[in-house]
């Protein structure tokens, strides 16, 4: 719309002048203008710059311009347009060399050049280049071929010369060389000839001029040009990356713009699926959680339904159980008791078929859910899918029935649910709340195992070490526990997750190894099943240890006061150094007896101990035991003959490393007897014994030659040279001697492929093995293990498994043949066996076989003198496996380790010294029985029956109760029952003080009660219930009672209780003649024995583990687990029946020479009886009768009261009778202890 008055145009024109003349200002720059022109952007606009910068140049050269201020002060800016327009005509000059340029194009350039010269020889200076680059380009037209183009130039040359004579001639003096000065000063004449002459003269001096110009003037050119080049690249690359910005910004606010658009229009939607997303993330980890409270619910439902199935509950099925080896350690670390094995499937154990066939193990049929892969454990931005929620391994259809969340498929997605929908919750439930300081939604998997107001303090991912395997887990270390759990992972995130959903990166390589394929399949499959649990308080802890696993320095043995232990590993020693300070720092009465928590759990410390001065745990003490002092603590109590031989192999086994929990270090112990043959033992001859200073290679003369013969030729090839190519210990050993108890025969068939060996090599016969060890077999050199001396069920096939016909006979494999002085039974093998290593001559020569095992015979040249080198990797420090770079070789490595076999530790450096007494020379009960004599006063008369004699040796007091009081270590304390409210009170031993009253602990009233030890209370009452509290009791304090849990079974009151606190077992007898067997660490029922009638009294013995039930006037026998040893009428009186009994268990780890067992009885009379076997059976042989006189009878009678209490000691003997006497028995016969 134009303007509508004159007025109003000139407004508009105005306005399109300025903005011309700014459009203009900013696009006509010079020096803008020249880079676009070398750069490219600028087509053609050489020529038009030359004539803009010319024009400009020759305006600002008239002397009223020149003379003014404003043009004065833009020096800068002029001396830019000068460059700008020198550096275009060089630039164009440059094009002229190019062909495509036409002649006529050429000269109408040049005669430009010489239109502009007044402004171009203005620009040019004596201290520029660039006048030595005018010469450069218009010499080189010079020499054109063009007749035209030379004479331009010609003409060009010459108007410098006339026009800048002495810039000229200075620069051509400065370009040419001495002999080149003639040439010059032709030059100087050139200005007085035409063109002509001028092209002609330059034709015949054409060889000294292009030394002169392509000499000095040329490099100068190629200067220029690369600097052209280089600042054109540069300023191009500038221009490139500023556009690419501007696009950037370009793209960046469109995207922002889009983004807003879209952002607006589904904001709703989009926090609405928020919300319902954060819902459903924690309905599904709702689901989560309920699907492990039912997995383990399942496990105790499934323990509840095992409960009341068992003999003497309610729906008690009459099966044959089956039975495996128990881990706790009672004394000597005897590992005696067997449990009730409950496998999840059935085992189907089959032997080695011939040919190619293999029979496999078969299992129940479980169903499980394929676990989901997680690339992170758990994502806490995105709910998990439907699969990640299903039960764990879960097979009961009344557990995956509860799932009520219908999984989602691919075939009928649901776009509102999708995970990777890209919006932020509003609340991420995985993220800490303000105020909510005890936030631990990670750990959920693992707090409801937790004790009641536990804290985790720490945990660490282990693998614990189960024989063959490793089982990978989480240590958690709790404020108040310490607590071990099953396949479970603690991923680098912090998350909790199944282990085989673990990354694979952060699991342990070396537990993979050692772990077969089908086990860790297995476990996978088991899911919830397989996630066990224990736990302990930390004042339960009474040894840590270092320990080496695949002669690697990762391992952590933990003893416990229960009898238990464990042995895991951590994946670096930085990992386990770190474990082992937390656990030391949690538990620090572990560094000295007197520092434990309950006094009487010291023997346990001691004996993993070992010796004095250990304030760091047994691991720490590797290889320092006895080489600073050979006179140490233990070592002397040994050869002063106050521990047993076998106690001191074990703690010579504890301190080299040697462990239960590991096949590839179980202890090892020695062949003692060399006859199997004869009917009868005889331990006073040395034929009878194997030699203990050589190995088992080289115990018959017709083998030596051969190993020294092996170890010569792999010496000469350059190996490292061996004389066994087998090891005297390993998993396969230990697993095949112990092949008729699990856990060993898993171990076993897991080394088999699933499948028994041929039944002609299995273990079956002690004397075959012996024979085939010591001499027939050359790759044979084994040696035996702890439960050859004090184990008998290893002997037998007592859970029935097939182990197939030999061959040579046919005969079915069955349990192991003993030899002919055993008669059959093993109990009698294992007793002459156990005599046969505390013997005269074992003891004599013991240390020489140590030598060679643990000694300095085991390595150097005292190994290669006594024919006792094995294979280099079977040596700690011959592999480092960490230092292994290829998978493969350290799996192979680990391998070889792990099945060859490992040669213990090096205890001894110098000779170990030989035992120098052969029996203790402290009288003691078991083998100075006959000088005891008894004191010609009672020590006590309180006219109440006595029930109970303990010695308290911190006070120095004989304590004795009477009916329905017992006292409460350590003795500050005393329980009474049988108060009309059904109560039990505690009281202060000093004063009477109440210290405690707790009612309805049953209905009715208490019928027996004992204590454990000091914090475990076991009661019975007329409700036919078994009670088992835990007691909290510090001197001065009033006692607090805690119901750990309630056994049923027995269907009539119970009239007696004993308690094994060694091996964790008690013992519960009820009127009705019923007696069961518990266990004490799971609070669980163990076995039924075999006895239907009334008990008296009953006792377990702490070293043996013999129960011993008193019926009327038998005493009847059972071993631990439970079969019957004997049962034998012990009264003279056909009237009189056992009041009292008792075992004699010794000093501390002493040989018993005798086995004593001590009843009492009516009249005063306490009868003590050895147990011994004659003619293949085991009966009680009377040694001595003790009469108690009644000091107020003139004829010296004996007192009419029956003894109802006995308590011997290691140099006393201390009885109670139903008057309330206390009498006491000792070798010295006065009241001096």
């Amino acid at each position: 719309m134009p303007p509508g008055f004159q007025e109003h145009q000139a407004y508009f024109e105005s306005y399109v002048l300025k903005k011309a003349i700014s459009e203009v200002t900013n696009m006509v720059q010079t020096k803008r203008q020249g880079i676009s022109i070398f750069e490219g952007w600028f087509l053609n606009g050489a020529e038009a710059m030359i004539d803009f910068n010319g024009m400009l140049l020759e305006f600002l050269q008239r002397p009223e311009i020149a003379a003014l201020k404003s043009v004065r002060l833009c020096s800068q800016a002029i001396s830019t347009i000068r460059s700008c327009l020198l550096r275009t005509i060089l630039l164009k000059l440059s094009d002229l060399d190019n062909r495509q340029t036409s002649e006529s194009e050429a000269k109408e350039f040049m005669d430009k050049m010489a239109y502009w010269q007044m402004s171009i020889l203005d620009c040019l200076g004596a201290d520029d280049e660039y006048l030595k680059l005018f010469w450069y380009q218009l010499y080189t037209k010079l020499i054109d071929d063009k007749p035209s183009i030379r004479s331009a130039a010609a003409n060009f040359l010459r108007i410098i010369l006339v026009q800048k004579p002495e810039e000229s001639i200075s620069l051509m003096r400065w370009s040419s060389a001495p002999e080149q000065r003639q040439i010059v000063r032709d030059f100087q004449k050139l200005t007085e000839i035409d063109d002509e002459a001028f092209v002609l003269w330059v034709d015949k001096h054409r060889p000294a001029l292009d030394m002169l110009f392509f000499g000095g003037m040329a490099k100068t050119w190629e200067d220029f040009v690369s600097a052209e080049n280089h600042r054109t690249f540069e300023s191009a690359k500038s221009r490139l990356n500023k556009r690419k910005d501007k696009l950037k910004i370009w793209n960046l606010e469109a995207a922002a713009a889009e983004q807003t658009l879209v952002s607006h229009e589904i904001g709703n939607s989009a926090w609405m699926k928020s919300i319902y997303t954060t819902e459903y993330f924690k309905y599904q980890r709702l689901m989560q959680d309920q699907q492990d409270d039912l997995a383990f619910l399942a496990a105790g439902y499934r323990k509840m339904e095992r409960d009341l199935q068992r003999p003497g509950a309610v729906f008690s099925v009459s099966t044959a159980p089956k039975w495996k080896l128990d881990r706790t350690e009672g004394r000597n670390r005897m590992r005696l008791r067997l449990l009730p094995d409950y496998p999840v499937g059935e085992d189907k154990y089959q032997p080695k078929a011939k040919g190619s066939q293999s029979a496999t193990p078969t299992t129940g049929s479980a169903l499980s859910t394929t676990p989901v892969s997680r690339g992170r454990a758990a994502s806490a931005s995105r709910p998990p899918t439907r699969s990640s929620t299903m039960l764990d391994g879960a097979n009961d259809s009344d557990l995956t029935s509860l799932t009520m969340e219908p999984e989602v498929t691919s075939e009928n997605p649901d776009p509102v649910l999708t995970a990777e929908d890209d919006f932020e919750l509003i609340d991420d439930p995985n993220e800490r709340n303000e105020g909510d300081e005890n936030f631990e939604d990670k750990n959920r998997k693992v707090r409801r195992r937790l004790e009641h107001g536990d804290q985790i303090q720490a945990a660490f991912n282990i693998s614990r070490v189960t024989g063959l395997e490793a089982c990978e887990g989480l240590l958690i270390v709790g404020k108040d526990a310490l607590y071990i759990m099953d396949n479970v992972f603690q991923c680098a995130n912090g998350d909790i997750v199944n282990v085989w959903q673990a990354p694979p990166d952060e699991r342990d390589p070396f537990t993979q190894v050692v772990t077969g394929a089908k086990t860790l399949e297995k476990r996978q499959n088991a899911g919830g099943r397989e996630q066990e649990s224990r736990h302990w308080r930390w004042q339960d802890v009474i040894s840590i240890s270092k320990r080496r696993f695949l002669f690697r320095d990762v391992a952590i043995e933990i003893f416990f006061t229960d009898g238990r232990s464990y042995l895991f590993t951590n994946i670096s020693t930085a990992v386990r150094d770190n474990l082992f300070a937390k656990m030391l720092n949690k538990a620090p009465h572990t560094s000295a007896a007197h520092s434990l928590p309950n006094p009487e759990d010291a023997w346990r410390f001691d004996m993993l101990k070992g010796f004095e001065d250990s304030p760091q745990g047994l691991g720490s003490r590797l290889g320092t035991l006895f080489n600073a002092s050979p006179w140490t603590s233990i070592m002397k109590r040994w050869q002063r003959g106050e521990i047993s031989n076998f106690h001191y192999l074990m703690v010579v086994n504890t301190m080299a490393g040697r462990t239960f929990n590991d096949l590839t270090q179980y202890p090892v112990f020695p062949w003692i007897l060399a006859d199997y043959t004869s009917e009868d033992l005889d331990l006073e001859d040395p034929r009878t014994f194997r030699d203990l200073s050589k190995p088992m290679g080289a115990q018959t003369p017709n083998r030596i030659q051969g190993f020294i013969d092996t170890f010569s030729a792999l010496e000469e090839i350059g190996q490292p040279p061996f004389h066994y190519g087998t090891h005297y210990s390993s998993a396969m050993i230990v697993s095949s001697y112990l092949i008729r108890l699990p856990p060993f025969v898993q171990s076993y068939l897991l080394v088999q492929g699933d499948s028994f060996d041929h039944a002609d090599r299995l273990f079956q016969s002690v004397g075959d093995a012996w024979t085939s060890a010591s001499c027939n077999n050359k790759t044979d050199v084994r040696e035996l293990i702890p439960e050859f001396f004090c184990l008998p069920e290893f002997l037998t096939n007592i859970n029935g498994y097939d182990f197939g016909r030999r061959q040579s006979n046919g005969a079915q494999v069955n349990n192991v043949e003993l030899p002919p002085w055993a008669k059959g039974d093993p109990k009698i093998f294992i007793s002459k066996h156990r005599e046969a290593l505390e013997s005269p001559y074992v003891s004599e020569n013991l240390h020489q076989w140590i030598d060679l095992v643990f000694g300095f015979k085991q390595r150097g040249e005292a190994a290669v003198e006594n024919l006792n080198v094995f294979h280099n990797l079977s040596y700690a420090g011959s592999v480092d496996l960490d230092q292994i770079t290829d998978s493969n070789e350290r799996a192979i490595s680990a391998g070889v380790i792990h099945n060859f076999g490992q040669t213990p530790h090096q205890v001894f450096q110098k000779p170990h010294p030989p035992r120098e007494q052969l029996k203790s020379s402290v009288k003691r009960l078991d083998t100075a029985i006959f000088s005891l004599s008894c004191l010609p006063n009672p020590l006590l008369e309180s006219h109440e029956r006595v029930s109970s004699l303990i010695y308290a040796p911190k006070l120095d007091r004989l304590l004795c109760a009477s009916p329905f009081r017992l006292n409460l270590p350590p003795y500050d304390k005393y329980l009474e029952w049988g108060y009309a409210d059904n109560s039990i009170r505690f009281f202060f031993a000093d004063n009477r003080r109440p210290a405690g009253l707790f009612e309805n602990l049953h209905i009715g009233q208490i019928s027996c009660a004992s204590f454990a030890d000091s914090k475990t209370l076991i009661t019975a009452g007329e409700d036919c219930v078994i009670s088992v509290h835990a007691l909290h009791t510090v001197p001065g304090k009033p006692v607090e009672l805690f119901l750990k849990s309630s056994l049923f079974g027995h269907k009539t009151p119970v009239t007696a209780i004993a308690v094994g606190k060694a091996f964790s077992t008690f013992v519960t007898a009820s009127s009705d003649g019923q007696a069961f067997l518990w266990d004490l660490n799971q609070l669980s029922f163990i076995r039924k024995l075999p006895l239907v009638r009334h008990v008296e009294c009953a006792e377990i013995h702490n070293v043996s583990g013999d129960i011993m039930l008193c019926s009327g006037p038998n005493v009847i026998l059972y071993s631990l687990n439970g079969a019957l040893i004997l049962e034998q009428n012990v009264c003279s009186d056909s009237e009189d029946y056992v009041h009292s009994c008792a075992f004699y268990e010794g000093a501390g780890n002493e040989w018993l020479e005798n086995y004593l067992i001590f009843t009492g009885h009516r009249g005063g009379i306490v009868n003590v009886w050895r147990k011994s076997a004659a003619r293949g059976k085991w009966t009680l042989e009377l040694l001595r009768r003790l009469d108690h006189i009644d000091y107020n009878s003139e004829k010296g009678e004996n007192t009419a009261a029956g003894i109802t209490c006995i308590s011997p000691m290691p140099t006393c003997l201390y009885t109670g009778d139903d008057d309330g006497r206390v009498y006491e028995w000792n070798f010295a016969g006065s009241r001096d202890r």
